[in-house]
This record gives structure tokens, C-alpha cells and sequence, in this order.
């Protein structure tokens, strides 16, 4: 076993969360929450009882509407689902039965779509498990959404749109909205950006404020736009990103301010290694994912709530082979090809063919800083959205998931190109990080597309 193996270190953060609502007032999560009720008012008067919530697609600037810029395509959806389980009536008249994580049900079959007529005929071919209880249900009808990203990357409109088994077309549920997007927004858009100044020995504070937010989204225009560096390729950047295919340094390109890498071919070994830049000060935690999945435990929620690597002043690179399963294991990366996926219309899975790296420093205590606030009951229901997870074990009621989805903190369920293999052995250590709430950077790159 090689050292970098033998260090490997991944932190739990979960707390610190309860500060991240406050960092935009007109987010898009906060939005959509406030417009849960007006959606679960829509179901019902249609007669829809049994409903499923799938991806959602994205709008770039100059792009065209896309199923996979990044993990807010999926991540929308999955707190779309928890706001309407958390906003659901115990009164039976009025009571809604959600279907669980819709878009992973369906995530194996060819032939469905939300696109076409005959793709949305086929949702209704099928039962499907829900979110509580043990009875397999047919659908009434499913909701999706479309998020269309304003020209300067600071605002978005999204739109709410229900099709049912009449088999006419996606119909608008609710007011069209628009939202301030943040720094949260931009990595979950697949945006790469490094926030400047947060590396220069303490002399500005913008991590966790609003200064930051607007800052980082003009970061990622500016790369976007080609103004500034791609990170990975800005030598004063706080962590690098290597991808090696069969041992081989993987040159990234650039192009159009994206960064991609040659896809890999069928059976070859894919490693990657965070490593830790000059510029970088105090601990750092960082999220990498794999098609949408972090590569510790595949987790499949926020950046900010997921488990992290760490690098220190004294371990300054990570060889990373796989999705660490445990503090033990690793299923090394595989190669498959997946010729289909090239025929369908829209995938349904998470994003497939990017990588992605997010980068946080550690809290500092701040003098002068005002005491935390307990959050009420909306904000409580918040933070559960955005954590947007729900229980591994099906529990048997409406209620007893409520509170389960409340007080959840890492019984993370995960969802299920590069796919995981075979488990070879990787021991780690876990260690106690708490991550400021404003990432510091963030890389994507696509390997892969369909």
C-alpha cells in the first residue's frame, strides 16, 4: 500500500449548514420553497394523489438546454421532493403520495422522456416505490422544471411543468420565478471560478458573506467569458486537479472558457490526485466528484454537506482511485462503454462524463462576529431542502418521514463512462473539519459527452 493511501483523509461536516440559508435572500432554493405550496395547490385541483419529481434541464447563455451542466440539474429536483414531502397535508383529501427519487427509477430504461409524447407515455407504464410505505404505486403525474440562466450568471427563471397520463403536453404548474444565484449555485452549475483574495494571508474576510457571493459570480463569468483563467490551469490557484488514464497525465483543454479532457477508452485505468497549491493557507477540504457522485461514500448531496479530502501543510497530495466505500475500501474507477446513452433523449441518471472538484477553507472564529440565531420552522424545513436526502430504510408513514427528513445528518442515500469496480484496499482517517459556507473554488471538467 503506497503512502498517499495510507494518509488519505476525508472529514464529516454537517453542522455548519445551518448558516447557509442566510447567505442569499432571494435564492433559488428559498424561492422554490416559497412556491411549494403554490405547486401542491396546482396537484390538487387536477385530481394528481400520486406524483414524481425528475430532473430538472438547464439553460445556459448561448447554450443549448442541457440535462447534465452539472449537479443542480438533479439536485433541484431532489429538494423539489423533500419541500413537498416536508409541505404535504396529513388530510387525506389533500394528501399527495410521492414517488422516491423518480429520476433514479427510471434512470435505466431507453425509452422514456419528458420530451415527447411517446417518451412521457412510458412513465405511466410503470409502478414505482414511494417515499413511504411499503405499496408500489402507478403514477398520476410527474413534475420537472426548466432553469434558464441570465446572461451576466447572477439571476436565473425557472419554471415548474407537470405532465400527467392524458398524454398532452408538459403544462406550466405555477408562476414562472426568477432567483439570485450564489456561490453554492455556481459550482452546482458545472462554473468553475477561484475566489481571489482568499489566499492572501488573512488581509480580506470574504468567505461566508454576501461580498463573496457576488464576487464569486463574477469570478465565474469572467472564466466563463474567458476574462480570467480557467483555475486549473492558474498556477496561483489554492489545488490542482490531475487526471491520469493508464498511469498518463491527462492533458485538459480549454476551450470557450469549459475545460475538457480525451474521453477514456473502455477498460482503462482512471486515477485522479488533488494537489495542494503554493498559494494555499491553512486546512482545506475538498469535494471531488464523479459524475455527480462524491468519491467518498457516493455521496449525492450539497458540496458543503458532503464528506471532504483534506489537505494540510503537511499533506499536500491525494491519489484518489475510486469511490471510498469505507474507512478501508475503494471500488477503483472502470471504463464502460455506453453506446446508448447516445440515443437517448435525455439521461435521466446523474450528470454523467464530468468530474468536479470544490474547494473549502476551514472556519475561523471571528471577533466581533453576532451570536447564531436558532432558526424557525421555515428555515428548519430550508435546510432540509437543501440537504434534499431522505432516509436509506423506507419508513412506513408520512409523518415518521417528516421528522426523519428533519433530523437527518449522514444517513445519506446514494444513487446509482466511469463507474465504480473492483474493491481493492485503501485505508483512511477520519478527522473533524468545519468548512466556511463559501466554497473558495471550483473546477469542472467533462470527459465525457453524450
Amino acid at each position: 500500500m503506497n503512502q498517499n493511501s495510507v494518509t488519505n483523509v476525508f472529514v464529516i461536516a454537517v453542522l455548519i449548514i445551518t448558516a447557509s440559508p442566510d447567505t442569499q435572500a432571494e435564492s433559488v432554493h428559498r424561492k422554490l420553497q416559497k412556491h411549494v405550496p403554490q405547486i401542491i395547490d396546482y396537484l390538487n385541483k387536477q385530481g394528481h394523489k400520486t406524483v414524481g419529481v425528475l430532473k430538472f434541464r438547464v439553460k445556459k447563455h448561448g447554450q443549448q438546454t442541457s440535462d447534465s451542466v452539472g449537479p443542480l440539474n438533479s439536485l433541484i429536483a431532489d429538494r423539489l421532493e423533500v419541500g413537498l414531502i416536508l409541505r404535504n397535508s396529513f388530510d387525506e383529501s389533500r394528501q399527495l403520495q410521492i414517488i422516491k427519487n423518480a429520476s433514479a427509477q427510471v434512470a435505466d430504461s431507453e425509452l422514456v422522456s419528458h420530451l415527447s409524447a411517446a417518451g412521457r407515455a412510458q412513465f405511466f407504464e410503470m409502478t414505482y416505490d414511494m417515499a413511504w410505505g411499503s405499496k408500489r404505486r402507478a403514477p398520476d403525474a410527474f413534475l420537472t422544471g426548466v432553469v434558464q440562466i441570465h446572461e451576466d450568471n447572477s439571476r436565473c427563471t425557472i419554471g415548474i411543468l407537470c405532465f400527467d397520463r392524458s398524454g398532452s403536453e408538459r403544462k406550466r404548474c405555477g408562476d414562472v420565478f426568477e432567483a439570485d444565484l450564489d456561490a453554492s449555485s455556481m459550482g452546482e452549475l458545472g462554473e468553475s471560478f477561484v475566489l481571489r483574495g482568499a489566499f492572501d494571508s488573512g488581509k480580506t474576510q470574504l468567505t461566508g458573506t454576501r461580498v463573496a457571493d457576488t464576487e464569486i459570480v463574477k469570478q465565474a463569468h469572467a472564466v466563463k467569458a474567458q476574462l480570467a483563467k480557467f483555475p486549473l490551469t492558474d498556477i496561483t490557484a489554492p489545488v490542482q486537479l490531475e487526471v491520469r488514464y493508464d498511469g498518463r497525465l491527462m492533458p485538459i483543454e480549454i476551450r470557450s472558457g469549459r475545460a475538457f479532457l480525451p474521453e477514456p477508452k473502455q477498460g482503462q485505468k482512471v486515477e485522479l490526485a488533488i494537489v495542494r497549491g503554493k498559494s494555499a493557507t491553512g486546512t482545506l477540504g475538498i469535494v471531488v466528484r464523479v459524475n455527480g457522485e462524491n468519491t467518498l461514500g457516493r455521496e449525492t448531496c450539497s458540496d458543503l454537506q458532503c464528506r471532504k479530502w483534506l489537505l494540510t501543510e503537511e499533506h499536500k497530495r491525494t491519489v484518489i482511485k475510486g469511490y471510498q466505500v469505507d474507512n478501508s475500501e475503494t471500488e477503483s474507477f472502470t471504463v464502460l462503454s455506453q453506446p446508448e446513452s447516445r440515443k437517448r433523449a435525455i439521461n435521466y441518471g446523474r450528470y454523467a462524463g464530468q468530474i468536479q472538484m470544490t474547494v473549502y477553507r476551514q472556519m475561523t472564529s471571528r471577533p466581533n462576529a453576532p451570536p447564531p440565531t436558532f432558526p424557525d420552522e421555515d428555515e428548519e424545513d430550508l435546510i432540509a431542502m437543501l440537504r434534499g436526502i431522505q432516509p436509506k430504510q423506507t419508513p412506513a408513514n408520512l409523518s415518521a418521514l417528516k421528522g426523519q427528513i428533519r433530523t437527518a445528518r449522514r444517513d445519506i442515500t446514494t444513487r446509482g463512462l466511469i463507474v465504480a469496480g473492483d474493491r481493492t484496499s485503501n485505508t483512511i482517517r477520519t478527522l473533524k473539519f468545519s468548512p466556511e459556507v463559501t466554497p473558495v473554488m471550483s473546477a469542472t471538467i467533462t470527459y465525457y459527452t453524450p
